[in-house]
């Protein structure tokens, strides 16, 4: 039996976030168990979120999910590297999620992982640092440094891919078999 992850703010739930629990369970199998990491009272953004933690997860359990477990806040409120490194690891934590089920503008998981693999380089690592040198922002540094080693660079210029990525790298940092 497969059991998807699923790293999430539902800032608020809604039936989007819905869809996507039921197209994971669609998509491995019906008897897929969900469990959905979500951030606490404080979202990646540093706001409040609209509704306490436990409406939220009370929807998400409603909207299908099996279990929610909380993102510590400081994983919640931080970039999109350390919010779905954290996310990741809570999973991996469970010992029993087997695949991790996101969305992303490009829709291509291969493309991400990709890119991931190219950021996690030695190469992109002495790029990065030449491009910051230059005195741009980290966004637009990285995406250049990444853009010299990958045709798939500008997918780093849009947020749910960047997120997505930033999933990617976190199971190649920790070595999960997280498909």
């Amino acid at each position: 039996m497969a059991t998807a992850g699923i790293v999430a703010e539902y800032n608020p739930f809604h039936r989007g976030h819905a869809w996507h629990i039921a197209r994971t369970r669609r998509t491995l199998g019906a008897d897929t168990a969900v469990v959905c990491v979500m951030s606490g009272h404080w979202v990646q953004r540093g706001e409040c979120a609209l509704t306490d933690k436990w409406s939220r997860a009370a929807l998400a359990l409603s909207g299908g999910a099996d279990l929610v477990l909380e993102l510590p806040t400081p994983w919640a409120m931080a970039s999109a590297e350390r919010f779905a490194d954290g996310g990741v690891q809570t999973l991996l934590a469970t010992g029993v999620v087997t695949h991790l089920a996101f969305g992303s503008e490009c829709g291509d998981a291969g493309a991400l992982m990709h890119v991931a693999q190219v950021l996690e380089s030695r190469d992109f690592s002495h790029r990065l640092r030449a491009r910051l040198s230059d005195g741009v922002s980290f966004a637009a540094a990285r995406q250049a440094a990444a853009a010299e080693l990958t045709a798939d660079a500008a997918l780093l210029g849009q947020p749910n891919n960047v997120l997505g990525i930033e999933y990617c790298r976190s199971i190649l940092r920790h070595g999960a078999d997280l498909t």
